[in-house]
C-alpha cells in the first residue's frame, strides 16, 4: 500500500513538472510586445514626420512574423489610435545586449538628425527604420 501510494505521489510529481516545463518553454517562446517611452528634446525626423517631446514605441513580433507593420509610435504614453504618428515593418539587425531603451540616429544632408533604427532594453534585436515608404508597409497619419 505504501509502495502505490509512493509511485502516486511520483507519477503526479513527474506530470505536474513536466507540464510546467512545456509551459514556461511556450511562454518563453511566445511573441511579445515590447514598448518603452522616450522623449526627444531636439526635434528628429522618422521619415516624413518630425518627432519632438514624448513618444511610445511599440514593437510586435507576432506582426513582423506575419510580414505586417509590427513598429507603432504614438505622441504621448499610451497606445491610443488617435495619437498613431507612423507605422511601418522594421528589419531586425543583431547587435550587443542593450542596457537601456536606445535609438540611434544619423545626420542627413541637410543637417537634421533622422532615426535610422531603435532597440529595446535587455535585448540584442535591433529594429532598422526602412530607408523610404516604397521598402516596407507603412502607414503615416497627419
Amino acid at each position: 500500500m505504501k509502495s502505490l501510494l509512493l509511485f502516486i505521489a511520483l507519477l503526479s510529481a513527474l506530470t505536474l513538472s513536466s507540464s510546467l516545463s512545456t509551459s514556461a518553454t511556450s511562454a518563453a517562446n511566445a511573441p511579445r510586445k515590447e514598448r518603452a517611452l522616450t522623449k526627444f528634446n531636439q526635434p528628429v525626423q522618422l521619415m516624413d514626420k518630425t518627432l519632438s517631446g514624448e513618444y511610445l514605441f511599440v514593437h510586435d513580433d507576432a506582426a513582423m512574423a506575419r510580414g505586417d507593420a509590427c513598429t507603432y509610435i504614438y505622441k504621448g504614453q499610451t497606445e491610443n489610435l488617435n495619437n498613431l504618428v507612423v507605422s511601418f515593418h522594421c528589419f531586425p539587425a543583431q547587435r550587443a545586449k542593450a542596457a537601456y531603451f536606445s535609438v540611434r540616429s544619423v545626420m542627413t544632408l541637410v543637417g537634421t538628425r533622422e532615426i535610422s533604427e531603435f532597440q529595446f532594453a535587455g535585448s540584442t534585436e535591433a529594429h532598422v527604420v526602412p530607408s523610404s515608404p516604397h521598402s516596407a508597409h507603412i502607414a503615416i497619419t497627419n
